[in-house]
C-alpha cells in the first residue's frame, strides 16, 4: 500500500453541502417526526391567518358565538386561536430539541472518555475512536459560562471543556490562563 497526500483547499461551499447532505441524511431517516412537524407549522399558520382575519373583521367574527356579548366573543376566538397556534408547534418543538441528538449518538467517537493535551504549539484531544490536534492559531480566545471552558474556533464551531475535568475552580481558572497566554502569544507572533 503507498502512501498518498491530499492538498486541497476548503471552501465554504464545501461545508454548505455538507450541512445539506447531513440534513437530508437526517431527514430520511426520521420522516415521520418531520411530517409531523411540517404538518404542525402548517396548522400553526392557518390557524394564525384565521386570529388575523377576526381581528380584521371583529363584527362578522362576533357572529361565531352569538351566545357570548360582543367584545368577549372576539377575544375568546383570539385566544382559542392563538392557544392552537401554539399547541399545534409542539411536533416542530420536540423535533428540534431531539436534532442534537439526531446528530450526535451516544456511540459517537466525538464523546466519551477524553484526555486533554497541552502541547507547545496546540492542543490535542484524545478519544477511543479519535486523536485531534488543534494548532494555537486555531482558537480565536477562552470563554468561559456557566465553569464551563469553551475555546471558539469560528462563529458556530468551538471545543468544549465541561467542568468535571477540573479538580476545583482555581484549576479551571489557571487552565484558562494558560490557553489564553498561548493563544495570544500564537496571534501575535502572526505576520
Amino acid at each position: 500500500m503507498t502512501d498518498q497526500t491530499l492538498h486541497f483547499d476548503a471552501k465554504f461551499t464545501d461545508f454548505r453541502f455538507l450541512q445539506g447532505y447531513m440534513a437530508r441524511r437526517i431527514a430520511a431517516r426520521n420522516k415521520g417526526a418531520y411530517a409531523w412537524a411540517l404538518a404542525g407549522v402548517g396548522v400553526c399558520a392557518l390557524v394564525l391567518t384565521a386570529a388575523i382575519v377576526i381581528s380584521s373583521e371583529p363584527f362578522a367574527a362576533a357572529r361565531l358565538l352569538p351566545s357570548v356579548p360582543y367584545p368577549l366573543s372576539v377575544y375568546l376566538e383570539l385566544i382559542v386561536c392563538l392557544l392552537l397556534a401554539i399547541v399545534s408547534l409542539a411536533p416542530a418543538i420536540a423535533t428540534r430539541r431531539r436534532m442534537l441528538r439526531m446528530q450526535v449518538s451516544d456511540s459517537s467517537p466525538m464523546l466519551g472518555p477524553t484526555t486533554l493535551i497541552i502541547e507547545d504549539n496546540g492542543l490535542v484531544i484524545e478519544r477511543k475512536l479519535m486523536r485531534t490536534k488543534y494548532l494555537w492559531p486555531a482558537f480565536q480566545g477562552v470563554e468561559m459560562t456557566r465553569n464551563t471552558l469553551i475555546l471558539p474556533i469560528d462563529n458556530g464551531m468551538g471545543l468544549i471543556i465541561p467542568p468535571s475535568a477540573f479538580s476545583d475552580e482555581a484549576a479551571r481558572y489557571a487552565f484558562a490562563a494558560t490557553v489564553s497566554k498561548r493563544i495570544q502569544e500564537s496571534q501575535s507572533a502572526k505576520p
